[in-house]
């Protein structure tokens, strides 16, 4: 069975990712650092109409016990086979592991994969 040619994906920005029968990489952030965020520390002695106290939180660096508290997250689709589960690649300057890979057959369509790589490994 032959897939669809076509160079390797590049970002918007140039950048390759390294997966030559990629179509389409989705590519997510999230948990930013907590260092704006301020929590509610007010009593119930407060004032009617008075100002609420807030504090600043402690820091949660995340799951993955980085310093920034970001993970990332990245879906690929392709064309073929996708990559294979403990493949590395780096998304948004962070190493990621594929932890889910698989093959979609379906009768009548060109073969294709699904991966899905994070940060937290």
């Amino acid at each position: 069975m032959t897939t669809p040619s076509s160079p390797s994906l590049l970002s918007s920005q140039g950048q390759g990712f390294g997966i030559s029968n990629a179509y389409k990489i989705s590519i997510k952030s999230s948990r930013p650092s907590p260092s704006s965020s301020q929590l509610d520390a007010s009593t119930l002695a407060i004032a009617h109409g008075g100002d609420r106290v807030y504090e600043n939180g402690l820091f949660d660096p995340g799951p993955n016990g980085g310093t920034d508290g970001i993970t990332v997250t990245a879906s690929v689709s392709t064309w073929g086979d996708p990559p294979a589960k403990g493949d590395t690649k780096t998304f948004k300057g962070k190493l990621c592991k594929c932890t889910k890979s698989e093959i979609v057959n379906d009768s009548g369509k060109l073969r294709e994969g699904m991966a899905e790589y994070t940060s937290d490994f």
